[in-house]
């Protein structure tokens, strides 16, 4: 039969492995470090252009379409309304001129 004594170097070994490795720790300590200088400096950065990036889409895709608003508008209002063009255009800056009474109003000095 097999002895069931124990291996004195599979005993060392198992501890040796159990106790923390001090480079492991240094490469840790080195890697969280960079990490946080990352996130210090880079992430505001990164958050900054994506919203940029953002904003400019949202121009590009809605001055053309305000345009075609203000457009359709006009077009309707001159079906709607009786008389020439001219009454469409005179409810289309009505429009425009109260609109910017509002906007004005609401202004901080």
């Amino acid at each position: 039969m097999a002895s069931a004594e124990p291996n004195p170097t599979a005993t060392a070994g198992t501890a040796e492995r159990t106790e923390p490795d001090w480079t492991d720790q240094v490469t840790d300590l080195i890697v969280d470090s960079v990490d946080k200088v990352r996130a210090r400096t880079t992430g505001p950065l990164l958050d900054v252009s994506r919203a940029a990036v953002l904003a400019l889409v949202a121009v590009i895709v809605l001055v053309p379409v305000l345009v075609i608003v203000v457009v359709g508008l006009t077009r309707f209002l001159h079906w709607l309304l009786p008389g020439g063009i001219w009454v469409s255009y005179l409810v289309m800056g009505a429009l425009f001129v109260l609109l910017g009474a509002f906007l004005w109003s609401r202004r901080r000095d």
